[in-house]
């Protein structure tokens, strides 16, 4: 399964019915019943199996419930109990619906008749059915969160497009209004350069102030979104990086083309612009 050793050793072939009982727990166990020792060679009682086991391990977390959902469980405190060692009554119970993890280099579905043929040797009753890959277990856990999360993507790209467009046709607007006074600049000689990069300058910092404003209300709704997002925050630096920076360039853009425009034109004719 993969589940990572931290110390102590796994549950093994060797912990059958004749061996003393033992378990192994997890690093969250470890931490809420045993905060300031080594769990390794302890006893719990576990009341609902009616057993004393000793711990032989101590693993690390494995989500139980689903991604991005164990951790906001109240029950997250995990062990492992060797399958052979437990009680008749419940070894009836879990023998009926027992399911087998089998990890392979090769094709699934190769190995899959390996395994019915191999299943059915030992006991021709035997019924293997509900056969998954990982790979689907986990994308039936994520699917929908998936279209939720598509549909969100949709309407954010769609929201970053209009916010694209507005910006680049409030700005290009402004600019546009300024072509008189840029003809007056370069009628009392301006330099182009100089012309351009005031242009841009203003409109950054135009652009810069509604960005602000735009990204501490961003900041503050996407606590709305938390339980959506898995293997990322809230607030995911990267995320908002990009977002601004798109904007950015859109607002140096919208800036940039008609103040070029602008100081191409002959200043006498810029002057009589309405």
């Amino acid at each position: 399964m993969g589940i990572t050793l931290l110390r102590g050793r796994f549950v093994s072939a060797r912990d059958d019915e004749r061996a003393p009982v033992v378990i192994d727990i997890d690093d969250v166990f470890a931490r809420s019943y045993f905060p300031n020792e080594d769990p390794i060679g302890h006893y719990v009682n576990l009341t609902q199996l009616n057993v004393r086991a000793q711990i032989i391990g101590v693993v690390r977390h494995v989500n139980q419930w689903g991604p991005g959902v164990d951790s906001k469980s109240l029950l997250q405190a995990q062990f492992y109990y060797p399958f052979m060692q437990m009680p008749d009554p419940l070894m009836r119970l879990a023998a009926g619906g027992a399911a087998v993890v089998i990890r392979t280099r090769r094709d699934p579905a190769a190995i899959l008749k390996v395994v019915r043929e191999g299943t059915a040797r030992i006991d021709s009753r035997q019924v293997i059915y509900a056969v998954r890959t990982m790979n689907e277990v986990v994308g039936g856990a994520l699917r929908p969160r998936e279209i939720s999360m598509v549909l969100l993507s949709v309407f954010a790209n769609l929201a970053l497009a209009l916010a694209c467009v507005g910006i680049y046709g409030v700005i290009s607007y402004a600019v546009g209004q300024r072509t008189r006074e840029i003809g007056l600049r370069m009628a009392l000689g301006a330099q182009r350069g100089d012309v351009m990069r005031m242009v841009i300058g203003d409109g950054a910092k135009m652009a810069l102030a509604g960005l602000g404003v735009g990204m501490a209300g961003a900041f503050g709704l996407t606590r709305l979104m938390e339980k959506e997002l898995f293997g990322i925050s809230a607030h995911d630096p990267l995320t908002f990086g990009a977002v601004a920076l798109v904007l950015i360039l859109v607002a140096l853009v919208a800036c940039y083309i008609p103040a070029r425009r602008a100081v191409r034109v002959d200043p006498a004719v810029a002057l009589r612009c309405e």
